[in-house]
């Protein structure tokens, strides 16, 4: 047997050793431009599978791709999560704001009537005594103040 052929073979036995002692997953043959024959772990293009081990097969592309389907579907859902989020907080916002305009409307009529009353049933008004217009004055304050914020 040719030294070279010999060596080659000692190359393959302890390339092969090795590989297996380091558990590797699948081992590639290839040739190089000098027509020299190499093992790896790493394809090269070209190369061959000369050696798998099934019980240690790397994830495959499919499960590869399933991993990356599940994270992007996780984002969507967080993103859409986020969305409908500030929907509801501009809703609140929105609901908010009609509210203010409408207390500050309440608290200025309030403020600048002389005279405050209510008005029954039957539609005969009833005039609130000073200190029940002081009332209800705070009263529209406290609203207005809590829907616009303190100092409305």
């Amino acid at each position: 047997m040719p030294r070279s052929s010999i060596l080659l073979a000692i190359s393959i036995a302890a390339l092969l050793g090795a590989a297996g002692a380091a558990r590797a997953d699948v081992v590639y043959e290839w040739t190089d431009a000098h027509g020299q024959v190499h093992y790896t772990d790493q394809w090269v293009p070209g190369a061959k599978v000369v050696r798998t081990d099934a019980a240690h097969r790397p994830a495959t592309e499919a499960s590869a791709a399933q991993g990356i389907q599940k994270e992007s579907n996780a984002a969507s859902q967080g993103i859409q999560q986020q969305q409908e989020a500030d929907a509801v907080h501009q809703d609140e916002d929105k609901a908010r704001a009609a509210r203010c305009a409408q207390d500050k409307a309440e608290y200025d009529k309030l403020i600048q009537s002389r005279r405050i009353y209510t008005t029954d049933k039957n539609g005969q008004r009833t005039y609130l005594s000073d200190a029940d217009a002081d009332a209800a004055r705070l009263q529209a304050r406290q609203a207005m103040d809590a829907d616009c914020g303190a100092g409305g």
